[in-house]
């Protein structure tokens, strides 16, 4: 029987959690927008004063989420999924390019990025997908198909030159790693091959050759009377001096030239700091200025005065730092974590596959999306432009991922329900 108090399942702490990364988020937007020229009013026009219409249509779509029937969600997991495919594909015709990717759709002063919302529905149809099967473990079709489901949307998101969207694709490994499709070892030979290939840009190619023959022939050595250890070893190091090898094609062919700055930036941050390697320096010293206790809210100097480009966006951790200090930046992280966590709680109990999967799925977009960004912002990753969720400005990013959230929301709060039948 349906619920009548929209209330009852709702896990409050997770949605106050929530709400406080939110208002995290809009004294950060606030303070990244204004400057000593400006007024410190919200215009309707102004970053803010759109976060907060935002804000706004996100109300009415949770209501809207709340009334929703479990089956209802659904149902409608793979004509979205679709939808998001023909999103994708209009874009590439159709779409406008900003900071070099063609990822927009604008209709007169109204702009969508469709690649946003193809995260909720490829999790939601997997999740779909996923429900009901049976011995995945062994079943090669139905690991394909998954997997299929992930690389539509992550190849056209590739052909717009949003490269870091697309990256964060990848996220959907730890659903099929807790789905029994990839096994922990694939994951830990895409990691090392990752790892090689940023390796290889500050070695010369003779000594990584060196190093991966010299460790390849160590590992058959230990191994020499298990033939299929031999096997996959050999096959390990050949792919691996592949990569050394093909880095320069990838680096000059596959990879636009902005790409490549900023991986070289990353290695050597001195490389070229009033180019690729600027945005970085400038964030770093901002959230280093915060010192321990923040310059105070409107106070930070790299803040106000617009030393940091894409603050707003992709680099909104740099105003967190900078104003609330060290401590400040602590509790945020601490908050997030809590709320991360939380996310993952609820997904391992839950009682059905479907909310299980997107739990999952849900907890995997925000972790490495805030894991990223983060890093990102500090220097540790390349800067590949993917939002702080919930924090950073921007409609299609802040509305996709409350859908998301609440939309989890929604699933655990019939897990009672699930559980009397």
């Amino acid at each position: 029987m349906r619920q009548s108090n929209l209330l009852v399942g709702v896990d409050l702490m997770l949605v106050l959690s929530y709400i406080a990364i939110i208002f995290f988020g809009c004294l950060a937007i606030y303070s990244s927008e204004t400057n000593e020229n400006t007024f410190q009013t919200i215009l309707f026009f102004s970053r803010p004063g759109k976060h907060l219409f935002f804000l706004f249509i996100i109300s009415f779509l949770v209501l809207f989420i709340q009334f929703a029937d479990y089956r209802f969600v659904i149902n409608i997991s793979f004509p979205l999924y679709l939808l998001s495919l023909v999103l994708l594909l209009i874009v590439l015709i159709y779409g406008i390019t900003i900071s070099g990717s063609t990822s927009w759709i604008s209709i007169y002063d109204f702009r969508f990025q469709p690649s946003e919302f193809s995260k909720f529905s490829t999790a939601l149809f997997l999740a779909s997908y996923l429900e009901n099967k049976k011995n995945v473990k062994e079943n090669f079709k139905i690991k394909l198909v998954s997997i299929a489901i992930i690389f539509l949307p992550f190849f056209l998101i590739l052909l717009q030159g949003d490269y870091g969207t697309a990256f964060i694709f990848f996220s959907f490994i730890i659903v099929l790693y807790r789905y029994d499709i990839i096994p922990i070892k694939f994951i830990l030979i895409l990691l090392s091959f990752a790892v090689l290939f940023f390796h290889g840009i500050v070695l010369d190619k003779i000594t990584l050759f060196g190093i991966i023959i010299i460790m390849a022939m160590f590992a058959i050595g230990i191994s020499v009377n298990n033939l299929k250890r031999v096997i996959q070893i050999s096959i390990f190091c050949i792919l691996s001096l592949l990569i050394v090898q093909g880095q320069n094609f990838i680096l000059n062919n596959l990879l636009e030239p902005r790409h490549k700055s900023r991986i070289i930036s990353l290695l050597n941050p001195n490389s070229d700091p009033l180019g690729s390697g600027w945005n970085v320096s400038q964030s770093k010293i901002a959230i280093g200025s915060g010192g321990l206790f923040g310059n105070g809210y409107l106070q930070g100097t790299q803040t106000r005065f617009d030393f940091v480009p894409e603050q707003s966006t992709d680099f909104i951790f740099s105003v967190i730092g900078e104003e609330f200090g060290f401590i400040g930046s602590l509790f945020f992280i601490i908050l997030y974590s809590f709320f991360l966590f939380r996310l993952l709680n609820l997904a391992e109990m839950q009682k059905d596959k479907f909310s299980l999967i997107y739990g999952y799925s849900v907890f995997s977009l925000f972790f490495f999306h805030y894991s990223l960004n983060i890093a990102m912002s500090m220097g540790l990753f390349p800067v590949i432009g993917i939002p702080l969720p919930l924090v950073s400005y921007g409609g299609s990013s802040i509305i996709s991922f409350s859908i998301l959230f609440f939309v989890f929301i929604r699933l655990n709060s019939y897990q009672p329900s699930i559980l009397r039948r």
